[in-house]
């Protein structure tokens, strides 16, 4: 399974020397819509388009419902989702332009693609795909989605951390918009970031994360910790703890009936180095898609697994202050204290963790840490 892993990240890296300037522009673009998807950060009717793909898998399957679900979300001040001004119409967004931009996100970037039978009804199947069989999303399933971080690789222990969203959809464009606000209104412009904390700007993030935790609904905490020592290849260990905590985070929210199957699972992690991040989606995809088999009888679906640049991700960004400050406390005990400690301190306890982490427990109302 290793060689054919590193076998697809090699011809992926031959194939993206070859590509033509327009396949390069295709493949960029489709990086920076994965980026907006990721962090809600929609402006364009094509963001918008692929965030109610995204979030609502029944949309990709029927314009007639992508339309719906796009006025619900964006032009409620035309629709209220029961009934239209005749001369709204005329404002409304038009179905020819949603499923021209439905079109290309799903045929030319290759997201959020359609079922089997509505890609044979459009003409859109490909040749390999009619050749075997290909895992079809059921519609009308919730998502649960996860955005990740690691740290501690210089420590005794390394960490993985992870912010879950227990459900998609419209809450998860309102909270962005919010944190958007939040940042306008102090005229702050750079990216939260736990390494870059200032004493200055400890303030900000104290109010961030209060703003974030007051309007965030159905969100939980995760972190897995292992001893360093005795570790060889620290990536090859990060990669391992990636699939676990997704695993057994899965399996605590279904036991807990916080998220209960079946679901779609996303997963969006920050972006490290190219050929790691394709070897870590590689490799994840792999095995959660047979975990989801063997595991949770066919009842998880593995949606979306993506590496995205946190500046651009405020979500991805939670994430790495939760996991920052895991970190801190877990690895750090004992040094000089200084404001990272303060924000470290006031996150796990606003997040309900009190003292310090136990493993394989919950150690807040919305925490829990894993041991490996």
């Amino acid at each position: 399974m290793q060689s054919s892993l590193f076998d697809l990240i090699d011809k992926h890296s031959e194939e993206s020397q070859e590509l033509s300037p327009e396949a390069k522009q295709q493949e960029e673009e489709r990086k920076q819509l994965l980026e907006h998807v990721s962090s809600a950060s929609v402006n364009t009717l094509r963001d918008k388009v692929a965030w109610i793909l995204n979030h609502y898998p029944e949309t990709r399957n029927s314009d007639i419902t992508l339309q719906i679900k796009f006025w619900e979300t964006f032009e409620v001040d035309k629709y209220d989702g029961h009934s239209i001004n005749v001369d709204d119409l005329y404002k409304l967004t038009r179905l020819t332009s949603l499923s021209r931009e439905r079109a290309r996100i799903q045929n030319v970037y290759k997201l959020f693609i359609a079922n089997t039978d509505i890609r044979r009804q459009r003409g859109t199947l490909s040749e390999e795909e009619k050749g075997k069989a290909v895992e079809d999303k059921p519609e009308g399933c919730p998502t649960l989605i996860a955005y990740m971080d690691e740290s501690g690789k210089n420590d005794d222990k390394l960490i993985v951390g992870s912010m879950w969203f227990l459900g998609g959809g419209y809450p998860i464009l309102a909270l962005h918009r919010s944190i958007l606000k939040y940042k306008e209104d102090l005229g702050f412009d750079k990216e939260f970031h736990f390494s870059t904390l200032t004493r200055n700007e400890l303030p900000i993030y104290i109010g961030m994360i209060k703003l974030f935790l007051k309007e965030a609904s159905a969100v939980s905490f995760k972190i897995a910790s292992v001893p360093a020592k005795g570790i060889s290849n620290k990536q090859d260990a990060l990669q391992q703890m990636f699939y676990h905590l997704l695993l057994r985070g899965v399996s605590s929210e279904n036991e807990t009936g916080r998220a209960i199957l079946p679901r779609l699972l996303q997963v969006w992690k920050d972006a490290e180095e190219q050929g790691a991040d394709r070897l870590l989606i590689a490799n994840l995809d792999d095995r959660l898609k047979q975990a989801a088999v063997s595991r949770f009888k066919g009842k998880l679906f593995i949606d979306e697994i993506r590496c995205v640049d946190s500046a651009h991700d405020l979500f991805v960004q939670v994430a790495d202050l939760f996991t920052a400050s895991a970190n801190r406390i877990l690895n750090q005990p004992g040094i000089q204290r200084n404001h990272k400690d303060e924000f470290a301190e006031f996150f796990l306890d606003a997040t309900g963790v009190r003292k310090s982490f136990s493993p394989d427990e919950q150690v807040g109302d919305m925490v829990i840490h894993f041991s490996l």
